[in-house]
């Protein structure tokens, strides 16, 4: 996977506007100006909004949202932003608290208060920044603790005052805003005056204080009374207010002042109680109201001192025990949770590393002899946890075991870590290389190392990611002693190339990979040059040591250069490259071209996983023989030819052929047996594995072949390489009939890695002359299987199929006698079963065939008019238009790629060409002959690229097609037509190139590309194939086309001479007559001569130059018997325009009028509203259209005798 190549960079660039835009938003977005009264003392210039718009507010938040994956792009602006927000926030509590729930004027729509809109952003900056850096700005004064928890407790009522019910718009508070809220009184308890001092009475607020199940001390501030039960109501909730609530419960109970009055032990004692109730009680509870609880426990013994908590923890401790062990009600709940889960976690890591804290006092809090039953019991829940199927409860386990190690003396911590790479040892075995058969560990350390390698297929992968990431965190604390480097090196390498495949191919190795990234970054941090240089690299068994590293720097450096540029997460590749930087910035001159490496393997060059396989690994290899090794080894392994997508595949195919190069002949010999014992050794059912492998050897063989031609450093023979090549489909790689055919066998892949095979060997064999050949001409019978698979290939209807497969035929062509070239092309020929009225009975035939013909057509272009002349009729035949749409459009596409780049344009090319840029054939997929007239239009821009349109007949009539196509509503069409116009220009006799040019498709869709297409209408051969385009994009075209070629075309009409307007119509009325049965055209033709009438443009032609009643006839035509409503509809449109020619306005009345009585009610009616606006006759306003024409017959016949009798006098 890909990750964003510069997404960080553009923000970073962008940071700059987006924070400034944000600083000059907020004062106008927070504060409203008021002017003082005449003679008033001076007061402050503005007051804060009480109502603000929803729509300003998102506004807002998506400026900031952009800062999510880079926070610390905020840092610099926070004391401008933030500080603005909280002092609107505290004048609105100040001035307009009692208002919350009012509207404002008539119910202003699309507002919201104030405080939801200030709740909303400092929630999104504390999504973004984190809320531990946000509490710092809000203001802390004692004064503002009341008027605050007045306000949560009056605006989250759900229902306002009875005189306010009717403007109570706004609802209870949001979500955000009660967030925000509890996260505020959490800091204003940091105050450092007793609540008693700060509080007031019970009596002077007269509030009623909700139930609570906590025993409470009877001399609780009535503060505290209120406190309470909002955060035991909202610790129970699925939202982010209980993280608030329990911040501000823990916070409150071990202030100084409530612990001495006992609200710590209450509160312990409470949520104790609340872990242990009955299960009918716990059955009626939801899961988040035991993780609330939960999570409280967890923040009292982590921010408590010990001497305030040592009465609670063994008894904390026994109740979390009952609870994994399953001993109480709430138990299922918890286990099955894993929230629950991971705060259980935090809770036992804090009692733990509070009981090993030292005691200030003469007793300790914990017995000496529970402690170690305590440490076990806990080290064993962690290590079990490491394998647990969430992710947040391994993360939070590891870090639990690493801080509870940096506790323990020397040797326990030792032992900790012991068990942790122990661990890692479990259930790994043995591949052997040769056989691909598994070997246990005892058998293992019986043969030869050599010719093992590590097999993790029997791993938990969820489990090796709890304990990579728990040594990764052991080692950020440098728990773990050097001695015990090696057997945690040797982890750390092999879970950074862990990779397991699910049942449904998909990796799950990932997390893994990611926690070994991180764990090297700590060891480069954390070791000292000296440690890791004293590392015995003998005993590291997962690091292949014959190749050159001789330290563990460059044996890390190797890995992580391997996961930074082929790894298939981006997350990875680029914790690759930033512990590889770290490694290298700590420890220098302990890697090889260090410096140099560093600037390769750059962190945002790793982004894009193409450009890291292909251009960062290739330059990376240039700097050492070891890095070469290195990448071609896992170039060939599972992130190479081994990856479960194709692309990465073939990406890394590609690779492998520029890495065979660097090294001149060694490097190539190397990479070529390489690839050929693993394809010898390779299961038949390794379909990708082999994908790839084929595909990595036509590289090499490919990248070979091209250097030949142009260099002098390959000058290999054939006895110098490592296997026959012609022989790979026999003896190396053997294939057969179902290796084409099966789909099982995923046939596309062996057929495109097959054909880029073939072609790189033809490549390589031919060379530009007998002493330029990499390799010398095959066998006959390796001759003949190749030409067999490239005929089942060929078969293959993929496109990818398709294209290798021509490519190779042409190849192969090259090496081919010409009766075994001419024998071959007419066989393949006689395979489309054409019959003698050029009808092919195989219409199904794959494109493949099609294709090849085209291909290998040069090769008869002057040697044999008999095999040129059945090829092109052959083409011709499958572009004809009964045949199927896929087929014409292959045969076409061949046709340009062969014929036409060699042959004279004849009669039946160029009517297949006219009718192929006619196709407008539609079915269930929308416009399919779209495909066709696309390809048309590229032959003929093929055509006239090589000179070929020389009749000048047939040269104006493609191009006047094309014309119109350059205006039709189809983008890619009107694009791709455009694009084929440029590189003909001087056809018009003009410029050679046009006065402007497109070179955008958006910019084809623009008034000043329409005007200067219209300026063609000056050539009367370009006129009416151009009109024909034009109408659909001027008629019924998107509307933003419409708007623009509607434009374009009045602004054309308004600048002819009378003479040439009259053209115009004229020419109109062509396209009307000699498409009147053609609904595709007749209507965007009405619709523009509607729209042209509308725009006063038919108008201006006079009475005696333009035959109008011949006009109208045809319009009458048009939709005569027509069922299609849109027709009818535009036709009335065109008679509305119509009405103002004198000579037919009676006309026109009187067919409007016999219209009323249309079968079609929406008919009616738009007539009905048409004749209105001509005649104006209140009877036409006043009746009911809708109803059955025999009942509308009178009323019809009474309103046809009054217009007619207006117009006649």
């Amino acid at each position: 996977m890909d990750a964003s190549d510069d997404r960080d960079i553009k923000l970073q660039k962008a940071s700059g506007d987006l924070l400034s835009e944000l600083q000059d938003t907020l004062p106008r977005f927070l504060w409203k100006s008021i002017t003082p009264q005449l003679g008033a003392a001076k007061r402050q210039s503005h007051i804060a909004r009480r109502l603000v718009g929803w729509r300003n507010t998102d506004d807002i938040i998506k400026l900031l949202e952009p800062f999510q994956e880079s926070p610390q792009l905020l840092d610099p602006c926070l004391a401008n932003i933030l500080p603005p927000l909280v002092s609107a926030y505290l004048d609105y509590l100040s001035n307009h608290k009692n208002k919350y729930h009012c509207t404002g004027r008539a119910g202003v729509t699309g507002a919201i208060p104030l405080p939801r809109a200030i709740c909303k952003l400092l929630y999104t900056l504390c999504k973004v920044r984190g809320e531990k850096v946000i509490c710092r700005f809000f203001n802390n004064e004692p004064r503002y603790l009341e008027p605050m928890l007045d306000a949560f407790q009056t605006w989250n009522e759900k229902t306002g005052s009875s005189e306010e019910t009717s403007g109570h718009g706004h609802g209870p508070m949001v979500w955000e805003e009660r967030y925000i809220m509890l996260l505020w009184l959490s800091h204003l308890m940091l105050a450092p005056f007793d609540l008693a001092s700060i509080s007031s009475s019970e009596s002077s607020q007269g509030l009623e204080i909700a139930p609570t199940y906590m025993s409470l001390p009877a001399d609780l501030p009535f503060i505290a009374r209120r406190i309470i039960p909002i955060c035991t109501t909202y610790l129970r909730v699925a939202s982010k207010e209980r993280e608030a609530a329990r911040a501000l419960l823990v916070r409150m109970a071990l202030r100084p002042d409530m612990r001495r009055i006992g609200l710590l032990d209450s509160s312990v004692d409470w949520a104790l109680s609340a872990l242990e109730v009955e299960s009918n009680e716990a059955a009626s509870k939801s899961i988040y109201a035991h993780v609330g609880v939960l999570s409280f426990l967890a923040g009292i013994v982590v921010s408590a001192e010990k001497a305030a908590i040592a009465p609670f923890l063994m008894l904390m401790f026994q109740t979390i025990q009952k609870l994994n062990a399953e001993q109480t009600p709430v138990s299922r709940d918890v286990v099955s949770s894993a929230l629950a889960r991971k705060v259980v976690i935090k809770i036992l890591r804090a009692i733990t590393v509070t009981i090993l804290e030292p005691d200030n006092t003469m007793s300790p809090s914990v017995p000496p002899h529970l402690v170690s039953g305590v440490l076990e019991d806990v080290i064993d829940h962690l290590l079990t946890a490491l394998a647990d199927k969430d992710t947040p409860v391994r993360h939070a386990a590891s870090k639990a075991l690493s801080v509870i190690a940096l506790k323990l003396d020397a040797s326990m911590a030792a032992d900790v870590v012991e068990a942790v790479v122990g661990s890692l040892g479990e259930d790994v075995l043995w591949e052997d290389v040769a056989t691909g058969l598994t070997v246990d560990n005892y058998h293992a350390s019986k043969r030869n190392e050599a010719s093992l390698t590590r097999n993790l297929t029997a791993v938990s992968a969820l489990r090796w990611q709890g304990l990579v990431l728990t040594i990764s965190h052991l080692i950020f604390r440098r728990s773990p002693p050097p001695e015990l480097l090696p057997d945690i090196l040797n982890a750390l390498i092999l879970a950074l190339g862990f990779e397991q495949r699910s049942a449904v191919g998909s990796s799950v190795g990932t997390n893994v990979r990611d926690a070994a990234c991180f764990g090297i970054w700590a060891m480069a941090r954390r070791y000292t040059t000296k440690e890791l240089l004293q590392v015995n690299i003998s005993v590291i068994l997962a690091a292949d040591t014959r190749k050159g590293p001789t330290t563990v720097p460059q044996i890390l450096a190797n890995e992580l250069v391997v996961a930074a540029t082929l790894d298939s997460s981006g997350n990875i590749r680029r914790g690759a490259s930033a512990a590889l930087q770290e490694l290298i910035g700590r420890h220098p001159d302990t890697v090889m071209e260090g410096i140099s490496l560093v600037q390769v393997v750059d962190y945002h060059a790793v982004a894009l996983r193409a450009r890291a396989m292909k251009e960062v690994a290739v330059s990376a290899s240039k700097l050492s023989d070891s890095y070469w090794n290195t990448l071609l080894d896992g170039l060939l392994g599972w992130r190479g030819i081994g990856s479960p997508d194709a692309e990465s595949r073939r990406q890394a195919a590609t690779a492998i052929g520029f890495l065979s190069t660097m090294n001149d002949h060694e490097g190539i010999k190397i990479t070529i047996d390489r690839v050929c014992q693993i394809l010898q050794r390779l299961q038949h059912r390794q379909v990708e594995e082999r994908h790839g492998l084929l595909l990595a050897l036509a590289a090499v063989l490919h990248t070979l072949g091209i250097t030949s031609y142009t260099s002098d450093l390959i000058q290999l023979s054939p006895v110098r390489l490592p296997f026959k090549p012609w022989e790979v489909f026999t003896k190396t790689s053997p294939l057969s009939a179902k290796d084409f055919t099966s789909s099982v066998l995923r046939p596309e892949l062996t057929a495109e890695a097959v054909c880029s095979l073939i072609s790189s060997l033809a490549l390589a064999s031919c060379g530009h002359s007998s002493e330029r050949s990499l390799l010398p001409l095959p066998p006959q019978d390796s001759l003949e299987e190749c030409i067999n698979i490239l005929t089942l290939c060929l078969a293959r209807t993929e496109d990818v199929v398709v294209t290798t497969s021509s490519k190779a035929a042409e190849d192969l062509f090259e090496i081919l006698g010409d009766p075994k070239r001419q024998d071959l092309a007419l066989a393949w020929v006689s395979s489309f079963g054409i019959d003698p009225s050029g009808r092919s009975r195989a219409t199904s035939k794959a494109n493949g065939y099609v294709a090849a013909l085209g291909t290998v057509f040069r090769f008869f272009k002057s040697s044999d008019s008999e095999v040129s002349t059945a090829l092109t009729d052959a083409l011709l035949s499958l572009a004809a238009p009964q045949m199927q749409i896929e087929s014409r459009v292959a045969a076409i596409k061949s046709l340009s790629a062969g014929v036409l780049s060699f042959q004279e344009i004849t009669t039946p090319i160029a009517n297949t060409l006219r009718a192929s840029l006619k196709d407008y054939t539609a079915d269930q997929r929308g416009d399919v002959g779209s495909l066709v007239r696309v390809e048309a239009i590229d032959a003929v821009g093929v055509s006239w690229a090589n000179s070929l349109l020389s009749n000048e007949e047939t040269k104006h009539n493609l191009i006047a097609l094309v014309c119109g196509l350059a205006a039709e509503k189809l983008d890619k069409v009107r694009y791709r037509a455009w694009t084929c116009l440029q590189s003909c220009w001087d056809v018009f006799g003009r410029a050679n190139v046009p006065a402007t040019t497109f070179s955008d498709v958006a910019q084809t869709s623009t008034v000043e590309y329409f005007q200067q297409l219209l300026t063609l209408c000056s050539k009367d051969w370009v006129r009416l194939s151009l009109l024909e385009g034009y109408i659909t994009s001027a008629g019924v075209g998107s509307e933003s086309l419409l708007r623009a070629s509607r434009s374009a075309l009045v602004d054309y009409a308004e600048n002819l001479p009378a003479s040439e307007l009259v053209a115009l119509c004229q020419d109109l009325l062509e396209v009307v007559r000699q498409n009147i049965a053609n609904d595709r055209l007749i209507i965007p033709s009405l619709e523009v001569i509607a729209f042209l009438f509308d725009a006063g443009q038919f108008q201006r032609v006079n009475d005696a130059d333009f035959e109008w009643r011949k006009f109208f006839s045809l319009i009458q035509k048009s939709h005569y018997k027509s069922g299609n409503v849109h027709k009818l509809e535009v036709a009335v449109k065109v008679y509305t325009g119509l009405v103002t020619i004198k000579v037919v306005r009676q006309d026109v009345l009187a067919k409007l009028s016999s219209m009323l009585l249309h079968p079609f009610p929406q008919i009616r009616n738009a007539v009905a509203d048409a004749l209105y606006i001509i005649a104006e006759n209140e009877h036409l306003k006043g009746e009911d259209w809708s109803k059955p024409p025999k009942d509308l017959k009178k009323v019809v016949n009474d309103i046809r005798g009054q217009i007619l009798v207006d117009v006649q006098g």
